[in-house]
């Protein structure tokens, strides 16, 4: 491939990139619900930054999940309302790791299974990373937001708050996932 040709290549991927990450963004803003402590249901939020993970792999995804993280992350930060509780630096950290980082950035590992199962791959493989993500936000839920527990173990109050969302979510996103990958030009579009 020429020098020309990649340029053109890389800037095609740079531009669907930068407008899924955007449309993932703007999409976390429309929540069908909110729960009280963070989190909620949005409209379809993860999807896109999952379809960049189908179509590029986790090399191309990794970069655009990550820098959705970080969005996510300044979202949070200045609504006021997530550091207020994380009184030592573990809490902080654990925080910013388990509740942004980890949890957005993994939605870049969805793609994993495309190649080896198709269509059952890509419903797969974004299923699990939302799964990891609702792992992330229960660890979280434990070691931080589970001292509102009031007369339950904050096992179980973690387990039964973040169930509460992210179940519907990736639900929602797997199902829309699967409709969009069925749709001829979409699949063109992913290089399906």
């Amino acid at each position: 491939m020429s020098e020309k040709n990649q340029r053109r290549k890389n800037l095609i991927k740079l531009a669907e990139c930068s407008v899924m990450l955007a449309l993932s963004v703007v999409l976390s803003f429309v929540e069908i619900w909110k729960m009280p402590m963070g989190g909620g249901i949005t409209l379809l939020s993860m999807l896109p930054v999952c379809l960049i993970a189908v179509k590029y792999g986790v090399k191309g995804a990794l970069p655009t999940a990550f820098l959705y993280s970080v969005i996510q992350f300044a979202i949070g930060f200045s609504s006021g309302n997530v550091f207020v509780y994380c009184v030592t630096p573990v809490t902080w950290i654990v925080c910013l790791l388990f509740d942004y980082i980890v949890p957005f950035t993994v939605l870049g590992f969805s793609g994993i299974f495309r190649k080896k199962f198709g269509n059952a791959g890509i419903i797969a493989g974004i299923a699990l990373m939302i799964a990891i993500r609702f792992v992330c936000h229960y660890i979280t839920g434990v070691a931080i937001w589970g001292q509102w527990a009031e007369n339950m173990s904050p096992y179980l109050y973690s387990l039964i708050y973040n169930v509460q969302y992210m179940l519907p979510e990736c639900i929602l996103t797997s199902v829309a996932a699967g409709i969009l990958i069925k749709i001829p030009s979409v699949r063109k579009l992913l290089a399906l």
